[in-house]
């Protein structure tokens, strides 16, 4: 099973983390299998940097 980590902007990150937003749609342009975890790692537009934030999905 693998950790796959994925950006993501705050807007969404804080819709995921409340519960609002169930899933998050993405291109297939990786590898993912059953069993492995999604990690999202709010990402800021303005800085270009990561905020630090996590949060993991299965």
């Amino acid at each position: 099973m693998a950790i796959i980590k994925k950006k993501i902007w705050p807007e969404y990150f804080e819709a995921v983390v409340s519960g609002k937003k169930k899933y998050e749609l993405r291109l297939n342009d990786f590898e993912i299998n059953e069993g492995d975890t999604l990690m999202f790692e709010e990402w800021s537009p303005e800085t270009k940097e990561y905020t630090g934030r996590k949060i993991k999905k299965k």
